[in-house]
């Protein structure tokens, strides 16, 4: 195989500081969706409702109507997202 130099891509400081901010930003994002999968996966295996499982079952209330308002002023069909798993 022929090694080849690598592509070099001009960046100012500024262009560095956007990407270290993205990444930054992206891996809060990814740590907030485990901490709601965690929280998530608690309340499924649980029997009786506690007050944390309520403002869980409210969150994911608001992502949804997020979602459909989202999809609706796009112009998407119901049937490409969310009715294949809420009808």
């Amino acid at each position: 195989m022929i090694r080849r130099n690598p592509t070099m891509i001009p960046m100012s400081d500024t262009d560095v500081q956007d990407v270290r901010n993205l990444v930054a930003k992206q891996n809060a994002e990814y740590e907030m969706r485990q901490k709601a999968l965690l929280k998530m996966k608690k309340v499924a295996e649980r029997t009786d409702i506690q007050e944390e499982d309520v403002s869980v079952l409210q969150n994911l209330n608001n992502a949804l109507l997020t979602r459909q308002e989202k999809e609706r002023r796009l112009g998407m069909q119901r049937s490409q997202t969310t009715s294949k798993y809420i009808s």
